[in-house]
């Protein structure tokens, strides 16, 4: 009993932490443009705050590659804009799902599962507490595009899109923005 109760947390624990999928990156470059000539990126503010932690994520990549990083409004001066949009934004969840035990059986009952809340969860023998329950991580989901643009004429130099699945959403973020820059024209 003890073994299944093991295998039946490394089937579903194990994949969750080696989770991080992402989906093709789709890119498009105006061709001709020189993109060594540019040296400071203005990353516009999002429209809505919780676009927030995106944006940073890029200005925090902008500035390890060495690029003078502004964020505030198109009246702010720089040699590029970079528009970020949000376009899912699923967060992750977890739930306590009960196992019936009978015989050699375990079934799932499906009408009580319950959603909890934390950032970690760690395997143990019974999910909070309860006899023969485990807990099932969803991961969390974002898509985003990003859009680099002139800023005299705001033609588009750039575009990019991806959706990029983690374990919570702090490494959605980071690896749909990574995962993005791997295309990115500025490097």
């Amino acid at each position: 009993m003890r073994r299944k109760g093991f295998l039946f947390s490394c089937a579903v624990i194990l994949p969750v932490l080696f989770s991080g999928c992402f989906s093709t990156i789709r890119t498009a470059t105006r061709p001709g443009t020189d993109f060594s000539r540019i040296k400071s990126v203005l990353v516009l503010e999002p429209e809505y705050a919780q676009q927030r932690a995106v944006t940073d994520e890029f200005a925090r990549q902008l500035l390890m590659r060495g690029y003078q990083v502004k964020v505030g409004g198109p009246a702010d001066g720089s040699d590029a804009w970079l528009q970020i949009t949000v376009t899912q934004f699923v967060p992750d969840a977890k739930y306590l799902v009960p196992l019936e035990t009978s015989g050699n059986r375990q079934t799932l009952v499906l009408n009580a599962v319950t959603p909890i809340s934390g950032r970690n969860l760690y395997p143990s023998g019974s999910g909070a507490g309860i006899e023969n329950a485990r807990v099932l991580v969803s991961n969390a989901s974002l898509s985003l595009s990003a859009r680099l643009l002139a800023p005299q004429t705001q033609e588009l130099l750039w575009s990019g899109a991806v959706t990029y699945e983690g374990l919570d959403l702090d490494v959605a973020v980071e690896g749909s923005v990574a995962s993005l820059f791997k295309k990115f024209p500025l490097q």
